[in-house]
């Protein structure tokens, strides 16, 4: 009998939970089905890459143990994958083994104990005590009493924590007694079983982080370490992360590998396991602080840094294969599975925060970092010094953030500069900075931020880099150290009081040109055809040109609030539509989470700032025939046009700002554009809750009289018209027509049970089939999978994460969405 194995998908997505999962779903079911696995996926997240798969099962419904449950029953379910939902679906399946008991469909790679530890920290406790593992003092509470007796025995500063969280877990560092009652009800709320953790602070302890894969047979390896630049007592995802580990002495970094592999061991892990420390260098003690048997941020960001296909690799190790003899994809040399990957280059991890965007609506946000997750998403440097990879991640990640402007150091006074060095915000870094140019030492640094001193010294680096190229005009001497280090020609050209071209111009008269290094697990050890490069300015280059006729995809970049996952799903599509018509295909994007990340959607991946600089470099090397960029990116599209490249843009529009706040309803007419004529194919009613269809709303009647106006572009794409109501009472001109939100699009493509983006694609090329043409024609007589259906903004907690006050416009700041097919009664 073929084994029938169901996905957990991740739901909504939220703090910390973007589209990760979502991409090793996808590649996990493409691993699955190479092995003839029948694959089923249940999840209610529209903007799911993995949901939209002809190949396997979607089972579009809510993410519940009863739905898991029926999809069991109904779909003959024999095994369950749970490591790429996220805690959720780790949750959710620890229910469903506790009501079917040994009638439960295998569980791949994670055991009950370790399923419960990974929500329940008495449990993860109590296993780590028994395998003689250092951990932090920790008491349970069930009511307040218990709460402050349990504060008064540790002392403050304490942490509290909910036992079983719904959704991601939260970790509130309280200071003081006069705050410590709100914490325990925030966080008992968020508890299933209506207990939190009291834990001993270890705040400016150093968290060091190692992913480890590990076989039924016992054998292990270390797949990469992350080092957090900043100390306990900021949030892991709020904090620059750094690949390979930096200033950890080698005989304490031994004892966290073996730690990680007895816990491994301990737990029976076969797959993937995070395990995350807090250390005291000084003292070289440390604890363990989590677990985490599931993909998460951490994997993604080995994975990318790496090129280790731990993807494939750990559903094979789930599957009860061995690192010895797990199949993975044949471009890797034949052993890649079995050797710890070695690396020649730093991938630094930038976080991205909301709040500009917030606070050009009006709304207030707490900037200050702490344990409680600020950022909404991340992006990552790459570069052969910890220079180089710091400025390619900073200049990724904040490409239209005011707080990151030198003008704002500038007028800090010192004390502000005291007070932000001691409660740090989200531009800390350039804080530090500041600092040093001062005259602070790098010990009072270290000293006040509890930051290593080496990452002081490299910031001295830079600021010594930035005077000497301010100080040198025009010097190629200068430049070409410079540009080694990881200086945009656009900083350069500020630092020099000149223009963008010109720099370009000058640098390439001189003959500094960047080189492209490849991601290989071994370092170049072994022969390996890897597709993923990052850019360096250095002798030899690892890459040329893919072809005569390719086209280059610019991924939306870091998830940011509004439609970050939704983006991350339509340049996906559009990178495989192109593959699917047999044109070579390249990938730009800066987000080692996103869905572009995935291996097999383009011939070749370029990990590197959006920035006008660092694209042109690709182009100049891939000299592609095509160009395709979101519409988000309008200052980048702008640019590239003043180049001289011919872009092609999948517009967008994020929403209409504060269109339906409140009560407010409007009707939305959707349309799609050939190029020459737009097409409607769906009614719907949107609020500041999410959008309803309902294919019935469209009738002949209104096919044949509702506006169609000339549009003057000439780009396929996804439209809008919006009014507050039909019949329509005024004239309708093209000015009236928007684009279609990411999201909405996303959603659309779900209810309908077709892919319009890649139509947009097909018709962008020229690679139109005739059944497309047949679709628009008889666009009425088409069958949708969920004839209505609405999408619902997901609730995501932004008054606890960002303590932002009043009500949010929930189109451009919602983080993720659920959608559900709608019963006649439900229907308005």
């Amino acid at each position: 009998m073929v084994e029938r194995i169901l996905l957990i998908g991740g739901s909504a997505n939220d703090f910390g939970q973007e589209t990760e999962g979502d991409a090793a779903s996808f590649q996990v079911a493409d691993t699955l089905l190479a092995r003839k696995y029948e694959v089923f996926i249940i999840d209610d997240n529209p903007f799911s890459f993995t949901l939209g798969r002809h190949d396997i099962v979607a089972i579009q419904t809510e993410v519940t143990t009863n739905n898991i449950l029926q999809a069991i029953t109904d779909y003959n379910i024999t095994a369950i994958f749970p490591t790429v939902g996220g805690l959720t679906a780790i949750r959710l399946v620890e229910e469903v083994v506790e009501i079917l008991g040994d009638n439960a469909p295998k569980i791949l790679g994670i055991r009950p104990v370790l399923m419960g530890a990974v929500q329940n920290s008495k449990i993860l406790q109590e296993r780590l005590a028994q395998l003689k593992q250092p951990v932090i003092k920790t008491r349970l509470a069930s009511n307040m009493e218990e709460v402050f007796d349990a504060a008064r025995d540790f002392e403050f500063p304490v942490v509290v924590r909910p036992v079983a969280p719904m959704g991601q877990t939260l970790r509130l560092q309280i200071e003081s007694a006069d705050e410590l009652e709100a914490a325990a009800e925030r966080a008992l709320a968020r508890s299933l079983t209506k207990q939190v953790n009291i834990d001993q602070s270890i705040a400016g302890y150093q968290e060091i982080s190692l992913v480890v894969v590990r076989d039924r047979h016992d054998t292990m390896l270390v797949v990469g370490g992350i080092e957090d630049l900043d100390p306990v007592g900021i949030h892991t995802a709020d904090s620059i992360a750094v690949t390979p580990i930096q200033t950890l002495p080698d005989p304490l970094y031994q004892r966290l590998r073996q730690t990680a592999f007895i816990l491994a061991r301990g737990f029976e892990v076969t797959g993937v396991l995070e395990v995350r420390f807090a250390v005291a260098k000084d003292s070289e003690r440390y604890v363990v602080t989590r677990i985490t048997p599931y993909y998460d941020r951490g994997a993604a960001l080995v994975t990318t840094a790496t090129g280790y296909p731990l993807v494939p690799v750990m559903t094979g190790l789930m599957l009860g294969e061995t690192l010895e003899k797990t199949q993975i994809p044949s471009n890797y040399a034949k052993y890649t599975a079995l050797i710890e990957p070695s690396m020649d280059h730093i991938v630094m991890r930038f976080p991205v925060f909301p709040f500009d965007e917030l606070e050009e609506s009006g709304q207030t946000a707490q900037h200050r970092l702490d344990t409680v997750q600020k950022s909404v998403g991340a992006t990552i440097g790459v570069g052969r010094s910890l220079e180089e990879a710091l400025e390619k991640s900073l200049r990724a990640a904040h490409f239209s953030n005011r707080s990151f402007s030198p003008t704002v150091m500038n007028a800090l006074s010192d004390n502000e500069i005291i007070e932000q060095l001691i409660y740090p915000r989200d531009n800390r870094i350039l804080v530090l900075l500041e600092a040093l140019k001062r005259g602070y030492t790098v010990d009072e640094l270290a000293e006040l931020t509890k930051i290593d001193a080496f990452y002081f010294y490299k910031l001295r680096n830079i600021m010594q880099l930035e005077r000497a190229v301010s100080e040198n005009v025009f010097n190629a001497d200068v430049l070409k150290d410079a540009k080694y280090y990881g200086l945009s020609d656009g900083l350069i050209a500020r630092l020099w009081r000149d223009t963008y071209p010109n720099i370009r111009r000058y640098r390439w008269d001189n003959g500094i040109l960047p080189t492209y290094k490849a991601f290989e697990p071994s370092a170049g050890e072994f022969e390996e055809a890897v597709s993923q490069f990052y850019s360096t300015f250095e002798t030899e280059n690892e890459t040329t040109r893919l072809g005569t006729d390719s086209a280059l995809v610019i991924g939306a970049g870091a998830f940011r609030l509004g439609d970050g996952a939704a983006a991350s799903n339509v340049m996906a599509s559009v990178a495989e539509e192109l593959g699917n018509n047999q044109i070579k295909t390249i990938i730009m994007n800066n987000n080692p989470h996103d869905l572009t990340a995935i291996p097999r959607l383009a011939d070749k991946h370029y990990f590197e700032p959006l920035e006008i600089s660092d694209v042109m470099n690709v182009i100049e090397v891939e000299q592609p025939t095509r160009v395709f960029v979101p519409g988000n990116r309008i200052k980048l599209i702008s640019s590239l046009r003043e180049m001289g490249i011919r872009v092609k843009v999948i517009a967008k529009d994020k929403y209409l700002p504060a269109s339906v706040l409140g009560d407010g309803e409007q009707t939305v007419i959707n349309y799609f554009y050939d190029g020459k004529d737009l097409h409607i194919i769906a009614i719907g009613h949107q609020d500041n809750q999410g959008i309803m269809l309902d294919q019935n709303a469209l009738t002949q009647h209104l096919l044949d009289t509702l506006p169609k106006p000339k549009l003057t572009i000439v780009t396929p794409g996804m439209y809008q018209l919006i009014v507050d109501r039909l019949p329509i009472e005024r004239t309708i001109t093209a000015d009236d027509i928007r684009p279609m939100p990411f999201m909405h699009l996303n959603f659309m493509e779900k209810v309908t049970g077709v892919s319009w983006i890649r139509m947009v694609v097909r018709f962008m090329i020229e690679r139109v089939t005739e059944a497309d043409y047949e679709l628009l024609a008889h666009w009425l007589d088409h069958a949708w999978p969920m004839p209505t259906a609405t999408l619902r903004y997901a609730k995501a907690d932004m008054i606890g994460h960002l303590k932002i006050s009043g009500e949010l416009d929930n189109g451009p700041f919602a983080m993720g969405a659920r959608y559900y097919a709608l019963k006649n009664d439900e229907v308005k």
